[in-house]
């Protein structure tokens, strides 16, 4: 699966799975928003959370497309997020994090 997050010019930013890329449009299939949940109190780190992204639109199990035009940045996701994605929407199967040499 080629997972991705993607930025827009707008300051959303959201990640799902790059199916197809043309020099002018990017298609993500099942792409979810995320969120950033601010910390509720001095002990609480705060999160992200997903939210949903077009997913009554009929390309959402296909790919919608966009244009790259507004698309600021693309970049392969931490391994946490997209291991949080891929239990939701993908095989279920998540990739282990490298640990540091000791």
């Amino acid at each position: 699966m080629n997972v991705k997050l993607v930025t827009f010019k707008t300051d959303r930013t959201i990640i799902g799975e790059v199916v197809n890329e043309t020099s002018s449009t990017i298609s993500i299939k099942r792409p979810v928003q995320v969120v950033t949940i601010p910390p509720r109190g001095p002990n609480d780190p705060g999160g992200i959370a997903f939210s949903p992204f077009l997913e009554f639109a009929e390309g959402f199990e296909k790919g919608i497309v966009f244009n790259l035009v507004d698309v600021l940045t693309k970049n392969t996701p931490v391994r946490e997020l997209e291991n949080q994605y891929n239990q939701i929407f993908g095989s279920g199967i998540q990739i282990a994090s490298s640990f540091p040499k000791v």
